[in-house]
């Protein structure tokens, strides 16, 4: 079965979870650990329960329009259907940069300095550029195979987590806690807003909603599953990890990661099943599971004429091979500007965060905009919690985005740059739309909407 775009429907509840937990168990665990413990010591598993708050308001909001509107690229089609066109683009267009300069290269660096600890000749950018590369090829070729691959990887990585987590509380040292807020209250907080990156990963379902094959249960199913799944083990974890190595030096370590506590209390096949099963797997599904879902909104703002519609075009295998190398290319850009951790770090949950804040308000919208929509069989907030909900997921959003925009300095200036250049481009390109259409860019809009509460998800008959 095909949906729109020629995407075909092949992703069961399992797959959802998988990709889910794959995109989310990456960079979140294996290398911002360390990255916060050097804000608050021994409070990580605390800030992980702190920053876990905010996503799973988010996350119920994203289980709604789901299940409401499954359709491809949600992430844009959403906010730009039921609450404005703009800033749906503008926050497609800060997504982008966030996975471009921020969430793949920062996968692909981060997965080669744990390689380092066994390989330590292995060249760094090159062997970056390379797993960039391994993981484009993947998805060019499809996702079916893609999804499969990624299954099985996860089973293994979460396998790998556990028994980091189990042999390492065997082992914990009370004292390693203490002080619990070496760097006061301003180092958790600051702690938390850059592992609420962390947990970002589960919203990506929602750009899949076209090859999803029941997406109404599914999609708000798998958040269910994955979110907690997701949360305990990033906590056992970071217990295991901070409670076998005082954080002084660990964090003052070069290239500090879960590698060094590791060493502390696994033995060396143990180490080795952690390191290839755990840390290279979770890379690896995150790198997977990017490339799996973030060309979806980049397809339907590309189809409004946004973009160029060319740029959408699939390959002989059903893929965006044109998104897909752009991603690429952009990235392996930001892995030859070695920007660092942080600021790929910051530039991750940033663009996360702004097109969150449009999607918490369409989320608000839904009732009135398409009561048929949000009155179908499925999961719903109801009464206070559709305002509540959204209404936290907004209001979190836009304090992680000033906080960490405050934290970059000057390297916010050019997040800032781009994000007026987002305006820029969509008056320009929504001007040649209309000139094209000979009608509004919102009568278009309208139109499409209308066509998804009419066939109860979307044109291409993308529901349950």
């Amino acid at each position: 079965m095909s949906g729109e775009f020629g995407l075909k429907k092949v992703l069961g509840l399992g797959d959802l979870v998988a990709i889910e937990v794959g995109t989310t168990v990456g960079a979140g665990i294996f290398s911002l650990t360390a990255l916060a413990a050097s804000f608050t010591g021994p409070s990580v598993p605390l800030a992980f329960a702190a920053a876990a708050v905010p996503i799973v308001f988010i996350m119920m909001t994203v289980g709604m329009l789901g299940s409401a509107m499954p359709t491809v690229g949600g992430t844009y089609r959403y906010p730009s259907r039921l609450f404005s066109p703009l800033w749906a683009t503008v926050g497609v267009w800060c997504y982008a940069i966030g996975l471009v300069f921020g969430a793949l290269p920062m996968y692909a660096t981060e997965c080669v300095r744990y390689l380092q600890s066994v390989w330590p000749g292995l060249p760094f950018k090159p062997a970056a550029i390379g797993l960039l590369t391994i993981f484009f090829l993947v998805n060019v070729v499809g996702i079916e195979i893609a999804a499969s691959a990624q299954a099985l990887m996860v089973v293994v990585l979460i396998a790998a987590l556990i028994a980091f987590g189990g042999i390492g509380l065997a082992s914990v040292d009370p004292t390693n806690f203490v002080p619990p807020l070496p760097h006061g209250l301003g180092g958790f907080v600051l702690a938390a807003c850059i592992l609420t990156f962390a947990l970002q990963g589960s919203n990506s379902v929602i750009e899949l909603g076209a090859e999803i094959k029941r997406p109404s249960r599914d999609i708000p199913l798998s958040l269910l599953i994955s979110i907690p799944l997701v949360s305990v083990l990033y906590i056992l974890v970071a217990v295991a990890a901070l409670g076998n190595i005082d954080f002084h030096s660990w964090t003052a370590m070069e290239n500090a990661n879960l590698t060094q506590p590791a060493r502390v209390f696994l033995s060396r096949p143990w180490f080795l099943f952690f390191l290839i099963g755990g840390a290279i797997f979770a890379f690896s599904t995150t790198l997977n599971a990017t490339f799996m879902w973030a060309t979806k909104s980049l397809m339907v703002v590309a189809r409004d004429g946004i973009i160029p519609p060319a740029l959408a075009r699939t390959g002989r295998f059903g893929t965006p091979v044109i998104f897909l190398a752009i991603l690429w290319a952009g990235s392996v850009i930001a892995v030859l500007a070695n920007a660092g951790i942080k600021t790929f770090a910051s530039y991750a949950t940033i663009g996360g965060m702004v097109i969150f804040i449009p999607s918490m308000i369409s989320a608000m919208l839904l009732p009135k905009k398409a009561p048929a929509l949000y009155n179908r069989p499925g999961f719903r907030l109801r009464g206070k919690m559709l305002y509540i909900a959204p209404g936290i997921g907004i209001i979190t959003s836009a304090l992680l985005i000033i906080i960490l925009l405050a934290d970059l300095k000057l390297w916010a200036l050019p997040f800032l740059a781009w994000f007026g250049l987002g305006f820029a481009f969509y008056y320009l390109r929504k001007r040649a739309v209309e000139a094209r259409a000979g009608t509004s860019f919102q009568e278009i809009i309208a139109k499409d909407l209308a066509a998804m509460i009419r066939d109860g998800s979307d044109p291409s008959g993308g529901g349950s």
